[in-house]
């Protein structure tokens, strides 16, 4: 047997044998020898074969990352920062006059000796002092007080303006609470018809910082009030609780005068 029959490699062609064929996907191929272990292929490449197919598999799997962006490196660049703020608030500031022409404290506002027919007013001014614009209210948060002043139906009359302008108008302030089963004996609260003073009213819109107005309260009893009275007794204005007051309008501690609020909101919010 020549040398170029050793290990079963057929005739030499350069220095690969002849029978060695590679594999498609870069392996070297082997053969089976007949006389020996069937399970223990014999390798027939040469040790420059299997150098070749070595590069290529690393070529292959360098491909293949570079392809995939697999790389584990990339570029990134961070600016840093922060997020503040102020938080706004609401303020208002209010002073009265009583109808006497004095100043008072507050809206702690009076009216002197009230009479049938003679139409008295009270002033506050109000100013926005805080940083926003807000909207102002007027309310009156005792319920008992605010229906003793609607229990006068035709009795009495309001008036409310703000800088001049028109906000309430009644000379029939029945709010209709007057039966023990909760029905309201005026029905529909019209302006053409039982009209009370509502639990709250707004005197301004949008009141930009630093704007201000002046808001006027203006009552009277109806001259009907005196009509065959020999004088009359005096005494305060609005006493309540009421005698035929229910439920809510009635209160284990009578007072008087009408409770009242003036309260800024942030613009398009209820008190």
């Amino acid at each position: 047997m020549g040398e170029d029959d050793i290990g079963g490699c057929g005739p030499r062609r350069g220095r690969l044998c002849e029978n060695f064929h590679p594999s498609p996907k870069g392996h070297t191929r082997h053969t089976r020898h007949t006389d020996h272990n069937p399970t223990k292929p014999q390798v027939t490449a040469t040790h420059e074969d299997f150098a070749e197919a070595l590069t290529a598999l690393a070529l292959a799997g360098t491909l293949a990352v570079v392809a995939s962006g697999t790389t584990g490196a990339y570029f990134s660049d961070t600016k840093s920062g922060g997020i503040t703020g102020t938080v706004g608030s609401i303020h208002v500031s209010v002073s009265g006059q009583s109808s006497d022409g004095v100043n008072g404290n507050g809206i702690n506002l009076t009216y002197s000796n009230l009479m049938p027919g003679a139409v008295q007013t009270v002033t506050f001014d109000f100013q926005n002092t805080g940083p926003v614009a807000q909207d102002v209210f007027m309310t009156f948060p005792n319920v008992p007080a605010l229906h003793a002043l609607n229990n006068l139906g035709t009795y009495g009359e309001v008036h409310v303006a703000s800088s001049g302008t028109p906000l309430f108008d009644s000379a029939n302030l029945n709010d209709g609470r007057t039966r023990a089963d909760g029905t309201n004996s005026c029905g529909a609260l019209t302006p053409a018809g039982c009209w009370p003073l509502p639990t709250s009213l707004k005197v301004a819109s949008s009141v930009a910082p630093g704007a201000s107005g002046v808001v006027t309260f203006s009552f009277g009893y109806a001259s009907k009030l005196g009509n065959g009275s020999n004088g009359g007794t005096g005494g305060v204005w609005n006493s309540y609780p009421v005698l035929d007051a229910y439920g809510a309008d009635t209160t284990p501690t009578p007072g008087t005068g009408l409770p009242v609020n003036v309260v800024a909101t942030q613009v398009g919010q209820q008190p």
